[in-house]
Formats: structure tokens, sequence, C-alpha cells
């Protein structure tokens, strides 16, 4: 089983809107250490995180984080362990374009 360590996704998606960050290709499996959010603007923001289980249309029930508030020319790290399997789906938004999202974990072979 081959394990790659690596940044999984890295994105400043458009104001309000969702954008994939991370899906995990076929066969394989994967851990998300950690998920960093640098907001860029000189006002505070807000943010989501979303899992989606194989690609399941987005509901309530799939955040990990729903409008939480960053402060302006600040990164919060969120250091989560969460294991994906094929096809699942790491979904985000900003309240503006200037926050960023990197994801950072290990791809697993299977």
């Amino acid at each position: 089983m081959a394990m790659v360590y690596k940044v999984l996704g890295q994105k400043s998606p458009a104001a309000a809107t969702d954008f994939n960050l991370y899906t995990v290709s076929g066969s394989k499996q994967t851990i998300i250490n950690c998920i960093t959010v640098a907001n860029r603007d000189a006002n505070s923001a807000t943010y989501r995180i979303s899992v989606r289980p194989d690609g399941a249309t987005l509901t309530t029930d799939h955040y990990i984080a729903y409008d939480v508030q960053i402060g302006s020319n600040s990164t919060t790290s969120l250091n989560l362990g969460i294991t994906l399997d094929t096809n699942d789906v790491i979904t985000v938004q900003s309240s503006t374009a200037l926050v960023t999202f990197n994801a950072y974990g290990v791809e697993i072979d299977v």
C-alpha cells in the first residue's frame, strides 16, 4: 500500500460559491491532516467546509464548519484527521473571494 503525503488542494473561490477543494480519486483513500483558511482581506470574513461522502449532494448534515468567522488578515489551521474514501469530496465556501483554503494530507493506494 503506497502512501503519498501531499498538498491536496489550494483555492481562493469566488465569494459565496461552493468549490470542491479536493475529491478522492479512484482506488485511493485519503487522510486530511490539516486544512488552513487564510483571510487576505482587511475585513473579517466567514467560511464553510463540508465533507460529502461519495460525492453526495450537499446538505446541512455535511458541514464541519458553517459560517465560522475569521478575522482580518489572519489564518486558521484546522488539524482534523478526516478519513475519506473514493469519491468523497471536501467542499469550501467563503463570504469573500479573498479567503484561501489549503488541504494537506496523505493519499493511500488501496
